[in-house]
């Protein structure tokens, strides 16, 4: 019963209900705290029974009205906690859908500590777990009613407990829930009734780490491909499937995502079929047929039909694809993949795709080099030409003898290329391969070769460079490549040049004619290279002539040399 005798009055009993709801709370937040067996819990707990046992004399049932941050009895707040949000008693009580909860006598007795429980059940328990409805359902508390709204706010549906004065539950009668919990003679509508108040909610209902919580999980989900579930579903399905018959069946599909993925331009997934397949066609419990099978798909996007397919897409594909795609692509190709590679790169300079193309072709060819040598032999200029800048990277001794016929090669800037990868290979026979080149009528091929010679110090080639120094031929030459031919003499060669060099520098003919000028300085700038002391003699015995570019070459060798 309430009482009804006056304002003072009706404000001593709204003080007396809270003085209750306030010892409950103060029970639950002991509950929380500390341990069943802690003596602060068990006073806390019976202060709350001392409470509730003063409030039956002015409110039995105590109804109360539950919003965000406020409970109401009576239409006036007895209880208030909007300093703790989230974690105040009414919120916890609004979140789970409840809107008004029923007290009446013997309550502190039945069913106190068995809703201070499950209060802090729902305070510390997890997403996943029940809301507060069930557990109050579960329970089915003799001396507490209360409604609740569905968590969707699409219903607001009754939900009493057992009626103690009555001694039976009123869900198994045929009173209906609105007459259980609601006198005849009540003027409010019947719970079933909608009404906005049930759906009182503030825009930032969540904190801050919440909404980013669901922020990062609609991410994931929304992010994750199920087309790469699905392929690793299949996998899984291959690896454990004892029966051949049906492995057989699925591997075919591998191939068909595969090819479908590529179309599309989903160079990632189909990278990722080709890792799947290579993976599994690695488990030695597979039957034969099946990993030959596996081993198929990988083959079949090395074909070089295939391949270069697949590079045209890349080179017209509008849309541009991630290298950390292509590379993990590339990384499942096999040896045969090289060659349409190399003649895709000789006939392409501007695709997006020529990095991870170009990586790719460098390490098959360090990993095969069977299949590279095997490509320097090829009819394809385009992709021979390729083969021989790998080589030049690749370094390996065994391609020498494929570069060395190609210093034959009617081409001059093939026989450019397969020298510098011979310099950079840099065995004792590529070298030996390299000295004849001195003699090469191409310009571009000797200059080459000079350079390659001299930073590999080969000075085996010593004798061909002074030979080639004294022929008449020499004077008819470029000055870039006399003083080419010139350094490489002087620091090959060393203190045996320097009657070549003495030669050209001081000699006159039986007539009194000197070298020519630019000759007679290389010579000069190379004794300098020598720095010897026979070599500076030399260039002392030319400090007094009268060609002032000769005297400066020597000017400048002295200073060096000395």
């Amino acid at each position: 019963m309430t009482g009804g005798r006056g304002e003072g009055g009706e404000l001593d009993d709204a003080r007396i209900v809270g003085d209750a709801l306030r010892a409950f709370a103060k029970a639950w937040r002991a509950v929380q705290l500390h341990l069943p067996n802690n003596p602060t819990r068990a006073h806390a707990i019976e202060q709350a029974r001392f409470a509730f046992a003063a409030m039956w004399a002015v409110a039995d049932p105590c109804e109360l009205r539950i919003g965000e941050s406020s409970l109401r009895w009576n239409d006036r707040v007895v209880y208030e906690d909007s300093e703790r949000g989230t974690d105040g008693l009414p919120w916890i009580l609004y979140r789970d859908g409840l809107r008004s909860l029923q007290l009446r006598s013997a309550f502190e007795h039945a069913d106190l500590e068995t809703l201070l429980h499950l209060l802090h059940e729902v305070r510390v328990g997890s997403a996943d777990d029940d809301d507060l409805v069930t557990l109050l359902w579960i329970a089915d508390l003799t001396h507490v009613t209360y409604r609740h709204v569905e968590t969707d706010g699409l219903a607001d549906l009754p939900m009493l407990s057992r009626d103690g004065g009555a001694g039976r539950d009123s869900r198994n009668t045929g009173q209906s829930a609105t007459e259980a919990e609601f006198d005849a003679g009540r003027d409010d509508p019947p719970p079933t009734t909608i009404r906005v108040e049930d759906f009182e909610s503030t825009l930032y209902f969540l904190d801050p780490p919440e909404i980013t919580y669901l922020q990062a999980e609609l991410a994931l989900e929304y992010g994750d491909d199920h087309r790469l579930r699905v392929l690793r579903m299949l996998g899984d399905v291959v690896h454990a499937q004892t029966h051949v018959a049906v492995s057989q069946e699925i591997v075919p599909l591998f191939e068909l995502l595969l090819v479908e993925w590529l179309a599309l331009g989903d160079v990632d997934l189909a990278a990722e079929v080709a890792r799947e397949a290579g993976v599994l066609a690695a488990s030695p419990h597979l039957d034969d047929s099946v990993r030959a099978a596996l081993r198929a798909v990988t083959a079949r996007l090395s074909e070089p039909a295939v391949m270069g397919q697949l590079l045209q897409m890349l080179e017209e594909s509008p849309r541009p694809v991630a290298d950390a795609a292509l590379d993990a692509l590339f990384r499942t190709l096999l040896p045969s993949a090289l060659a349409p590679m190399l003649a895709w790169l000789a006939v392409t300079s501007t695709s997006r795709a020529r990095a991870s193309v170009e990586r790719a072709s460098l390490r098959i060819a360090g990993e095969h080099t069977a299949v590279l040598v095997a490509l320097l032999d090829t009819d394809d200029a385009h992709v021979q030409r390729r083969a021989v800048h790998l080589a030049t990277m690749v370094t390996t001794p065994a391609a020498v003898p494929s570069l060395t016929r190609l210093l034959t090669h009617v081409d001059p800037q093939l026989r450019t290329d397969a020298l510098k990868a011979l310099g950079a290979v840099g065995t004792t026979t590529a070298l030996q391969a390299l000295e004849r080149m001195i003699d090469d009528a191409n310009r571009n091929v000797r200059m080459a070769a000079y350079r390659a010679l001299l930073q590999a110090r080969h000075s085996a080639a010593a004798g061909r460079l002074l030979a080639a120094l004294r022929r008449k031929e020499t004077r008819a030459l470029d000055l870039s490549e006399k003083m080419a031919l010139s350094e490489a003499c002087g620091v090959l060669a060393g203190a045996a040049a320097i009657p070549a060099f003495d030669e050209i520098l001081n000699a006159r003919s039986f007539l009194g004619a000197r070298e020519p000028t630019d000759l007679r300085a290389c010579a000069a700038r190379a004794l300098g290279v020598i720095g010897t002391p026979a070599a500076v003699e030399v260039l002392k015995r030319a400090v007094e002539g009268k060609d002032v570019v000769v005297r400066t070459a020597v000017a400048r060798a002295l200073r060096g040399g000395v």
